[in-house]
């Protein structure tokens, strides 16, 4: 059986596309063997119509049964359904290969198995609002943008400093729990901040110095970054 997913990226760790036919591509598995395809969608002149128009042919030519993506218009929907293909729509907060595994186990039939728990993201940044920049890294860190991925609603912490270079790691640290997120954007992460974070079951990814906080996020949705592990 294979299965579309609609895709912010061109990996299984990729978001779910939130909307679709706005997704440049989608990610098709094979449920038997796990493999998986990236599927782009043409580049379509139309408005909003001849995008969904050109991801309905993309995923007619794939022969799959069914289509995961968030949003979808009834028209869409019902054309689809018309083919024969199942559409799964309002998966929200949750990679593409999550959505596969909750297929596999839930067949996503709830409203409640098609929610994720995408998580509030820190980023070290050296202003304020989704257009500031990285800072070199999270040991320096001076202010954290907390942003809601799913709104882009974003808050500023300051990160108070004092003490040695390894008071200053704690801070950091701290500031990131309390702030409630769950994931971590900087340019650089020393090793001793990297494993308190993984003791605390954050994750960290590492993202280009100079690139900014929408930016990041971007990356972070479309599965492009790195994360960070500790030097063993």
């Amino acid at each position: 059986m294979k299965i579309a997913v609609a895709s912010l990226g061109i990996v299984p760790d990729a978001l779910v596309g939130i909307r679709f036919g706005f997704c440049s591509q989608f990610l098709v598995f094979d449920l038997d063997t796990m493999g998986h395809v990236v599927v782009s969608v043409l580049p379509s002149r139309e408005p909003a119509e001849g995008l969904s128009l050109e991801a309905i042919r993309t995923i007619a030519r794939q022969d799959v049964e069914a289509v995961i993506t968030g949003d979808i218009k009834d028209i869409c929907r019902q054309t689809l359904i018309e083919m024969g293909i199942e559409v799964i729509s309002g998966v929200r907060g949750m990679t593409v290969i999550e959505a596969i595994e909750r297929y596999k186990s839930t067949r996503l039939a709830t409203p409640e198995s098609r929610q994720g728990t995408l998580a509030r993201i820190a980023v070290a940044a050296s202003g304020e609002g989704l257009d500031a920049s990285l800072q070199t890294g999270l040991d320096a860190c001076i202010a954290l943008t907390i942003v809601d991925p799913a709104t882009k609603k974003w808050e500023l912490i300051r990160v108070e400093h004092s003490g040695p270079a390894h008071k200053v790691n704690i801070e950091g640290v701290r500031a990131i729990v309390q702030s409630g997120a769950s994931v971590v954007i900087t340019s650089q992460l020393s090793a001793g901040c990297c494993m308190a974070l993984q003791a605390l079951s954050v994750a960290a990814y590492i993202a280009p110095q100079g690139t900014t906080v929408r930016e990041a996020i971007e990356l972070y949705e479309r599965g492009e970054l790195e994360e960070a592990a500790p030097a063993i």
